[in-house]
């Protein structure tokens, strides 16, 4: 997850000369003829920017009913196959291995597939590789211990499409996969008894971007239908699993997506899962019936949460957690109290690292692509810090870190882009290079022999070669130009109609021209922060709060007086049982000051 302090204070200490010319205002549609006349002219203005042109259109984006996410999952390709294979499983009585990744997504999926395995009394054995030792997907040695456990049937998640040789290899040991994956497909897709990936060439499903738990969701939805005595019914209490495995990896929430991220969000709020009981007591998270997460809540409270297990040791610890029964209270809290040591501790290994690859970008500004690699960085945070530099600088980044395994000196790497530059395809051109990797276009991950490095970087560079200098410049793209008057207690109420907001669906940006700065003061810890108080030009009438994290430095200057232009978002801040629209500052242009 992206630490916005941080990124911030980067962001605008090298990028933000003349930033206005970066500012972006989307082109508005025509409201001669209005549609919503329920909805403040804001609100119906973004509704039509997405396409939104009717009371039936606006029905279904802002109160779906549960048929929004009840698409036939036998539109995936090969999940016809996927059951049948189950199915013979269950009925035989066989032991059935779920195979998941160690992220947040990975978990929740693997997590998803056990859950319901043991409703039905079917045996698994459960296996997720451990970052540092295995790495991504498939291993030989994973499918020989479960072998020995006497499974003969894999179930992936998350993981599979780019394992061709390991499922050949499974096959050698009697075993059988069944991929429920949702990433990039190599060349040589696995011949294994089914591939379930929306991304496959041909395949009807028309979302193509379902999370890898969204995938394994779909899987559900097929069989249980086909399996005597289960209540399909009891199917959405897995949703507060799909929510936060579908936030947590970024997928776009245009689609149907945000359908199970909404519907998600309100299960999670009533989840009967008890490890995330006791999650939400031990990191203060605070949500239950009367306070439903938002996707906010979920990206940076629970999300990393999940995911520091991974990261700095292993993620069996979080799917344990998510596995607890009511039994089981001591065993949840217990592995709630780790998963928070985990997390902090991960919290200060990201900043040490970060702070270590700003300081060797700032020697080097000029350079397109950021590489950057360490022997002594800790690999299960490589990634996270790979999205604050790609996020703070606006650079393709990619973090290595240096190992030896069998005696052969490796470097592995986690990849994240920006929009202009799809870094799985780059790596898909270089593949001779590499001898693993997989990922998506806006992260990926790579393993190479150490030899072959300065040419990666060589090759990486030259891939940056129709990248515009422009592209390397971050826009803050303007939904609505709006008259401050226009900012009201129902306008920031109506916004959470649009909500939740992720990849593809963003919470909305606004600009207001010529405030005057009534009130500057700095807070947070070493304040950090900046929080105003704005009016109209003529410094009349309503006070609107703004506050913008990790920015203080840069806007020091600002004083009382100051005519300002303002990107924000807007929320509603609620403080000793008051409500106000609060502004969360983007980009601040002083250039009226």
């Amino acid at each position: 997850m992206v630490d916005f302090k941080e990124c911030f204070e980067i962001y605008f200490k090298n990028y933000r000369q003349e930033m206005k010319q970066n500012w972006k205002v989307r082109q508005q549609n025509s409201l001669e003829n209005r549609i919503f006349l329920d909805l403040e002219e804001e609100i119906e203005e973004l509704l039509l920017a997405k396409g939104i042109d009717s009371e039936e259109a606006k029905k279904a984006f802002i109160d779906p009913g549960y048929d929004a996410i009840s698409i036939d999952p036998f539109l995936l390709t090969d999940m016809d196959l996927a059951v049948k294979r189950t199915l013979v499983a269950i009925e035989k009585g066989e032991k059935i291995c779920v195979y998941g990744d160690y992220d947040a997504d990975g978990v929740t999926a693997s997590a998803l597939l056990l859950d319901f395995f043991q409703q039905i009394e079917v045996e698994t054995v459960a296996y997720l590789p451990d970052r540092a030792t295995e790495g991504y997907g498939l291993n030989k040695e994973a499918l020989e211990y479960i072998k020995d456990k006497e499974a003969t049937l894999i179930i992936t998640v998350d993981c599979g499409v780019s394992n061709s040789e390991e499922v050949e290899y499974a096959k050698e040991l009697g075993i059988d996969s069944v991929i429920l994956d949702h990433h990039h497909l190599p060349e040589n897709m696995p011949k294994a008894v089914a591939v379930v990936d929306p991304k496959r060439s041909g395949d009807k499903y028309p979302n193509k971007d379902l999370a890898g738990v969204g995938v394994a969701f779909k899987f559900l939805q097929a069989i249980a239908p086909k399996v005597d005595n289960y209540d399909s019914a009891q199917l959405k209490w897995f949703l507060d699993l799909v929510a936060i495995g579908t936030i947590a990896d970024c997928v776009d929430l245009s689609t149907e997506n945000r359908m199970l991220v909404k519907f998600g969000l309100f299960v999670l709020s009533k989840t009967r899962r008890v490890g995330l009981h006791h999650l939400f007591q031990v990191g203060k998270i605070n949500i239950d019936e009367k306070n439903i997460p938002s996707s906010y809540d979920v990206s940076f409270q629970i999300a990393p949460r999940i995911n520091a297990a991974g990261r700095m040791d292993h993620a069996n610890a979080a799917q344990k957690l998510l596995l607890c029964n009511k039994f089981q209270e001591t065993q949840a809290r217990l592995l709630a109290l780790e998963i928070e040591d985990k997390n902090k501790f991960r919290q200060k290994v990201t900043k040490e690292i970060v702070e270590e690859v700003f300081g060797r970008v700032n020697k080097n500004k000029d350079r397109k692509i950021i590489i950057e690699a360490s022997p002594d960085w800790n690999f299960g945070i490589v990634g996270l810090a790979a999205g604050r530099v790609a996020e703070a600088f606006h650079r393709p980044t990619i973090l290595f870190q240096n190992h030896q395994k069998d005696g052969e000196k490796l470097m592995r790497a986690s990849c994240r882009s920006i929009p202009q530059f799809n870094m799985v395809e780059a790596l898909e051109r270089n593949k001779e290079l590499l001898l693993k990797y997989g990922g998506h276009s806006q992260a990926a991950g790579l393993t190479l022999k150490e030899d072959d490095f300065a040419e990666f970087q060589e090759k990486m560079q030259a891939e940056m070669k129709n990248i515009d200098d422009k592209d390397l410049i971050k826009e803050i793209l303007i939904d609505s130009c709006i008259p401050f008057e226009r900012i009201t207690d129902k306008l920031v109420d109506e916004l959470s109609l649009l909500e939740p907001y992720g990849a593809g669906n963003k919470k909305p940006v606004f600009c207001c021209e010529k405030l005057r700065v009534s009130q500057v003061r700095t807070v947070g810890n070493g304040d950090a922060h900046l929080k105003i108080q704005l009016q109209k030009e003529d410094g009349q009438g309503k006070v609107l709060d703004a506050i913008g994290f990790g920015i203080a430095k840069q806007f020091q200057k600002l004083a009382e007086g100051d005519i300002i232009d303002l990107a924000f978002n807007l929320e509603m801040n609620q403080w000793n049982g008051n409500k106000n629209p609060q502004a969360m500052i983007i980009d601040i242009d002083t250039s009226n000051a």
